[in-house]
């Protein structure tokens, strides 16, 4: 089953169940949302031009690689850029934490949440602050550390907080038009609230895409979102690290052949399959967890015993999933990580006056254009 789109009769009566609660959910996601647009509710703007990176779907969209190639980007056109994030599944309760100053991480992965403290990783120059409202951790990233863009890592549903661009991801392998809101179904709002987006991205665009699937799905969105830009990316494999050992890479080509078990704790686990598969790896066992899972010693001691058994050589996870394993209990378990990009198929979802740091700063409009541009 598709989470929100049922198949069979049981699937197809357990949503049917579920109706009144999405139908619930559905009239307080719109009385949140109204309270701000009509001002009962105030909203914050924050010193700096704000990119909010989100979905109307519950995980597995690719925020997370498309937060760290933006960011990354935004950075090399001479940016200060702030990352802020809620930290999904974090155990500090601090109202906040400063993951990185954009010179060093602070905070462990379980006071921060994973996802952060992968951000933080992979952009080691960017600011990342975690705290459920991102108008007190956006303050902090532009009065404390200067920040003078911030990205919102999900932030789509996070109005509080008046943004310049609202980028929204749509998975290439979603039927949105059939998906029901939550419970029923994975939508976080109805797919009316694209038409907030200012860009609609398309991910998980496959290497061999298809065309009628894909030109469906870009009626779709120009139906719910006429005035939003369209584009689209690919996540694309090109590394493999030893978790043990992460100044050792090699080409993700060098799996081709390869007996391997696929290790995932994530949204979508069949898409991380997929990827190792079309590399050329022989996917002789899976263990699979709910997304967010912390590693316990008994889940690596299975594996252990998975590779005896399968007769596999490699154990291969994902980069999310690595930051939650404790690289030191891996001692002895042929462990890698399998890192990805993100490919543009389309037009890159950043405005060529914000990748411009001599003039239009101060530019708060999407579409703007600094004088003299």
């Amino acid at each position: 089953m598709s989470w929100g789109n049922p198949e069979g009769a049981a699937e197809k009566l357990l949503a049917s169940v579920l109706r009144p609660a999405s139908a619930a959910y559905g009239v307080g996601a719109y009385a949140r949302l109204f309270a701000y647009s009509s001002g009962w509710r105030a909203r914050h703007r924050l010193d700096a031009p704000v990119i909010s990176i989100g979905n109307i779907t519950c995980g597995g969209t690719g925020k997370t690689p498309v937060t760290i190639d933006l960011a990354s980007r935004l950075l090399g056109a001479g940016r200060k850029v702030g990352i802020l994030s809620r930290g999904y599944k974090r155990r500090s309760r601090d109202e906040v934490v400063i993951v990185s100053d954009g010179k060093q991480i602070l905070a462990p992965v379980r006071d921060c949440g994973d996802e952060p403290y992968m951000v933080a990783r992979a952009v080691p120059d960017a600011v990342v602050i975690v705290g459920p409202r991102r108008h007190i951790t956006g303050a902090i990233a532009t009065g404390v550390y200067d920040c003078d863009v911030v990205i919102l890592d999900d932030g789509f549903q996070h109005v509080q907080v008046t943004r310049d661009a609202d980028l929204v991801l749509v998975d290439y392998n979603d039927d949105p038009e059939n998906d029901a809101l939550l419970p029923a179904g994975r939508l976080r709002e109805p797919l009316s609230a694209v038409s907030r987006a200012d860009q609609v991205i398309i991910t998980r665009v496959p290497a061999d895409p298809d065309q009628q699937r894909l030109s469906r799905l870009q009626e779709i969105i120009a139906g719910r979102a006429p005035n939003a830009l369209q584009s689209a990316c690919s996540f694309v494999p090109y590394g493999l690290r030893p978790l043990d050992c992460p100044a050792v890479e090699v080409q993700a080509q060098a799996l081709s052949g390869v007996k391997v078990i696929a290790l995932a704790g994530i949204a979508r686990p069949e898409t991380f399959v997929e990827s190792l598969q079309s590399l050329g790896a022989k996917v002789v066992g899976t263990r699979i967890f709910s997304d967010h899972h912390w590693y316990t010693p008994q889940n690596l001691k299975a594996l252990k015993r998975d590779l005896i058994v399968s007769g596999a050589e490699l154990v291969v996870t994902t980069l999310k999933d690595s930051v939650r394993i404790d690289s030191e209990a891996v001692s002895g378990l042929p462990l890698s990580v399998l890192e990805i990009k993100t490919h543009w198929l389309g037009p890159l979802p950043l405005p060529a006056w914000l990748l411009k740091t001599e003039a239009g700063a101060g530019c708060r409009q999407w579409h703007c254009q600094p004088a003299g541009a």
